[in-house]
């Protein structure tokens, strides 16, 4: 069989899935000091998240106002 074309290139069988799917959601929602780590966790996740957009955001902005220049001034930038 060709690699390239096998979804799944890892001989052999599957591995089992894990017998209690929700175990860490059911740790979540029974132990306070777990869940008040977890939740800390996902706020920053979610806050270094919508710092990387703001950034990449930022970014496309800059570059498309440097092309908007460059295409009506028609004037020579510099490359970068």
């Amino acid at each position: 069989m060709n690699p390239h074309l096998d979804p799944d290139p890892h001989p052999g069988p599957r591995p089992d899935p894990d017998p209690y799917p929700l175990a860490e959601l059911v740790r979540i929602e029974s132990d306070p000091a777990y869940r008040a780590l977890f939740c800390a966790e996902l706020d920053a996740a979610i806050q270094d998240r919508f710092a990387n957009r703001a950034a990449v955001l930022a970014e496309a902005r800059a570059a498309a106002a440097r092309l908007r220049a460059l295409v009506l001034h028609d004037t020579p930038g510099r490359s970068v």
